[in-house]
């Protein structure tokens, strides 16, 4: 979508790019100040995403972001390049101390529903509940078996958890398609290859599905070719037909190592999109 006419306003955000939300670090580096305020509205949830139906009475808390100047062009151009333009639309809103620019839902009544707790990108199942399975199963499948249940299992945990992985990557850098190449930007974070380093103990090879003679290499000092080693096994369980055996210790070990290394990077995460920045 494209960014608000009068970029001279602030932007108020009640959603992805409030402080303390992944989205907020898209923006963070061009922030002035922000101050804790609120619009009438109501806050409604569609597709995962809080979108703010301004027609309807209540109150939408949220945050007023200041950009630095000449550096609003810049900051609401990131705004727009992460949020669908099909979910929402550009409007200004009054606050007590002026007037701002805010994301209004598209239809917001179509397809929402009424949260039943403030939103918090924190809270959501797939970096939460989620997460819990993934772990339980782990523990529960580590002993290879004939029937293969186990390593079935554990297929379907890694699966899980790349939902949780692309989840992220969707609040943090982009709202739309394109997965790979948002799954992708991890690689770039501090956090992510400090974790990488840490709990990737030996190198390993996976080959693609469709194409044997390509392959992605596991190794902890490079962080783009061992994300792609994970998520092309990723992409061997969903297109490869399940009569084919994998190597159940393979699976145990990238579910392991990947399962602490998102954890890491996640945490790390949310901690740094504090504003003002706070630390552990």
């Amino acid at each position: 979508m494209k960014p608000p006419n009068d970029l001279s306003l602030p932007f108020f955000a009640y959603g992805v790019f409030k402080p303390g939300e992944l989205a907020f670090l898209q923006i963070k580096a061009l922030v002035e100040n922000c101050a804790d305020c609120s619009i009438p509205g109501t806050l409604r949830i569609r597709d995962g995403l809080p979108i703010a139906s301004l027609e309807q009475r209540g109150e939408i808390r949220g945050a007023r972001i200041a950009f630095r100047p000449s550096s609003e062009r810049q900051g609401y151009q990131r705004i727009a390049d992460l949020e669908p333009g099909h979910q929402y639309r550009w409007e200004t809103v009054e606050l007590k101390c002026g007037k701002a620019n805010v994301l209004a839902g598209r239809s917001p009544k179509k397809g929402s529903v009424h949260p039943e707790e403030e939103w918090s990108g924190r809270n959501d199942p797939l970096f939460t509940d989620a997460l819990v399975v993934v772990s339980e199963t782990f523990e529960k499948n580590r002993q290879f078996e004939w029937d293969l249940k186990p390593l079935f299992r554990l297929e379907m945990a890694y699966l899980l958890l790349w939902s949780a992985i692309e989840r992220y990557a969707s609040l943090r850098y982009h709202l739309g398609d394109k997965a790979t190449k948002k799954v992708l930007n991890l690689a770039s974070e501090p956090a992510f290859q400090a974790a990488l380093l840490e709990h990737v103990r030996e190198r390993r090879e996976v080959q693609r599905a469709d194409n044997p003679t390509e392959k992605h290499v596991l190794d902890g000092e490079k962080p783009t070719e061992s994300l792609s080693y994970y998520y092309q096994l990723r992409h061997n369980l969903v297109h490869r037909g399940k009569g084919v055996t994998e190597d159940h210790k393979r699976m145990e070990n990238s579910l392991d190592e990947l399962l602490k290394i998102f954890k890491a990077t996640l945490s790390a995460a949310f901690a740094e999109s504090q504003w003002p920045a706070t630390t552990n």
